[in-house]
C-alpha cells in the first residue's frame, strides 16, 4: 500500500462504496471515471466521519440518521467526483492539452466533440444523483458550487485573453475554478456529521486552502512539464496572461512559495476541527499534496 492508500484506509469502504455508486450509473464514460486521485470525496468523507463505519462507511441500516448521513455522504462524494471529471474533460479541450493523467487526453482519443458530449452525460449523470440525498438543504449547495466552478472556467478564459492579470486575478481564478469545491466538500461532511457552526467555518476555510495549495502546485508541475517539452506540439508558441504573470513572479519558485503559505493556514484551521479522526486524515491528506 502506497502513502497514500495508507492515509485513505480508514475511509476504503466508504471510497469502494463511491466507486460503486458511479459505476451502477452503467454509462457509457466509465472508464474516464478511472484512475483518480479521488481528492474530494476523500475530504467529503472524512469530514462527514466515515472513517471506520464499516461496510460502503456504515454500521447502522439507512433508515437511522447516521446511516442515512453516511449514505448521503456517499452521494455526494460520487455526485461531486463525476461532475469534477466532466470539467477535466472540458478543460482539456478548451486548453488543447493532449495529456491527462500521463496518458492521452480524451478528446485525443474519441475526438472533440465526442468528449464534449461524453462531459455534458456526466456532468447531468452526476447531478442526477442528486435526486436520491435526503439531505436536501444540501443539493442547491452542489449546484451552486457547480455554477462557481463554470464561472472560474470562464474567468480564466477571460483573464487569459486579457493583455495583464495580477495576483487578485490569478487567485479569483484558483477560488472559483478549484478552491469553492474542495471548501462545499469539507464543509457538507461537516454538516452530515452535525458539526456545529465554528467547526463548519474551520472545515471551510481548511477546504479553501486545500484547493488553493492543490491549483498552485498543479500549475507548478504543468509549468515544469512545459519547460521540458518546450518545442513541442503540446506547448504553445506564446504565454498567455496569466502564465507571463507567474513567470514575472518568479514562477515554480513564486507557485511552490504561495502553496506553502496556504498550506500552513490550512493547518491553522485545522486545529479547530473536533473530530480527531476527521482532522488527522484531512491533515495527512494536505500533506500528501503539499510534498507532491
Amino acid at each position: 500500500m502506497n502513502g497514500v492508500g495508507r492515509i485513505l484506509a480508514p475511509i476504503e469502504a466508504a471510497l469502494a462504496a463511491v466507486e460503486e455508486t458511479m459505476a451502477r450509473r452503467n454509462n457509457p464514460g466509465l472508464e474516464v471515471l478511472a484512475g483518480g486521485k479521488r481528492l474530494r470525496p476523500a475530504l467529503l468523507l472524512f469530514a462527514a466521519g466515515a472513517a471506520g463505519h464499516g461496510e460502503h462507511g456504515r454500521t447502522r441500516t439507512n433508515t437511522d440518521g447516521h446511516g442515512q448521513a453516511m449514505a448521503d455522504a456517499v452521494l455526494l462524494a460520487a455526485a461531486v467526483e463525476m461532475v469534477h471529471t466532466a470539467s477535466l474533460i472540458h478543460d482539456d479541450v478548451i486548453d488543447e492539452s493532449s495529456e491527462r493523467r500521463k496518458g492521452a487526453a480524451l478528446h485525443k482519443v474519441i475526438g472533440t466533440r465526442a468528449a464534449i458530449i461524453l462531459a455534458d452525460y456526466l456532468f447531468v449523470q452526476g447531478l442526477a444523483l442528486l435526486e436520491s440525498v435526503k439531505r436536501t438543504s444540501l443539493v442547491p449547495e452542489v449546484v451552486r458550487e457547480v455554477l462557481v466552478m463554470c464561472e472560474g472556467q470562464w474567468l480564466e478564459m477571460k483573464v487569459a485573453a486579457g493583455a495583464t492579470c495580477t495576483e487578485r486575478q490569478y487567485h479569483e481564478v484558483i477560488e472559483k475554478k478549484t478552491a469553492a469545491l474542495f471548501a462545499f466538500c469539507c464543509r457538507a461532511g461537516g454538516r452530515l456529521r452535525g458539526a456545529d457552526a465554528a467547526e463548519l467555518a474551520a472545515l471551510d476555510e481548511f477546504g479553501r486552502n486545500f484547493g488553493f495549495v492543490f491549483q498552485l502546485l498543479d500549475d507548478a508541475e504543468d509549468m515544469g512539464e512545459g519547460e521540458r517539452k518546450k518545442g513541442s506540439k503540446r506547448v504553445r508558441a506564446e504565454q498567455n496572461s496569466i502564465e507571463r504573470a507567474i513567470a514575472q513572479c518568479g514562477g515554480r519558485r513564486y507557485l511552490r512559495r504561495s502553496a506553502l503559505e496556504f498550506a500552513r493556514r490550512a493547518r491553522t484551521a485545522a486545529r479547530k476541527i473536533a473530530n480527531p479522526v476527521a482532522r488527522r486524515g484531512m491533515i495527512r491528506l494536505l500533506e500528501s499534496v503539499a510534498e507532491g
